[in-house]
């Protein structure tokens, strides 16, 4: 245990200390990324979390999203593909919320995508609302796994997922956000052939 591998003289060889503080500080991020993760799923639960309807530009926003997570795919040398037509229409949206979704969307699918991959948006208008698709070529999901997802700390590669930072509640606060927003998260997959995720916004 870091503490008492610490307190027996790991503290006089730096080598030891600098990897005992970098486990520190990895597990306390991971600790306050669980908190915040859990007050926000609380918070819309309760019904605190007051969403701010405007008419949104999909593309654009999604836009915004994938310019955060550029540095993320590229060192992975993944592939962020924005196909949403530019002739969509608007959707009602909260925005800072919408960029929420597709956070934690586009961040999975990079996450569990090998290197050399490709993460693609689409989207198309319905006669109620407008679908939105985020496909990778990622590890995929066992199909008899895939219902369960958007449970709280549901994960698929349990390991794999706490190694890369996860919390396990990501699809959940997806799931709780689209609802919230009168809309649905709906997850399509196949192990080894990547994931398709769809969001569907309501009129």
């Amino acid at each position: 245990n870091n503490k008492t591998a610490l307190q027996t003289g790991a503290l006089e060889n730096r080598e030891d200390a600098k990897r005992f503080v970098d486990i520190m500080l990895k597990q306390s991020q991971r600790l306050n990324r669980l908190v915040e993760d859990l007050m926000t799923i609380s918070k819309i639960e309760l019904g605190e979390v007051v969403l701010r309807f405007e008419d949104v530009f999909l593309p654009e926003a999604a836009e915004n999203v994938i310019s955060l997570l550029d540095a993320k795919a590229a060192a992975k040398t993944v592939r962020i593909q924005n196909r949403l037509p530019g002739a969509l229409p608007p959707i009602r949206a909260d925005r800072d919320r919408l960029s929420q979704v597709l956070v934690n969307v586009l961040d999975n699918a990079v996450k569990f995508t090998p290197d050399g991959g490709t993460v693609t948006l689409d989207a198309e208008e319905k006669a109620d609302g407008v679908l939105l698709t985020i496909r990778d070529t990622g590890i995929g999901i066992p199909r008899e796994e895939i219902q369960r997802l958007g449970e709280r700390f549901y994960r698929v590669d349990k390991a794999r997922s706490r190694e890369l930072g996860g919390t396990g509640l990501g699809l959940s606060i997806v799931k709780h956000l689209m609802m919230a927003h009168g809309g649905k998260m709906e997850v399509d997959s196949q192990l080894g052939r990547g994931t398709k995720v769809s969001l569907f916004f309501p009129r």
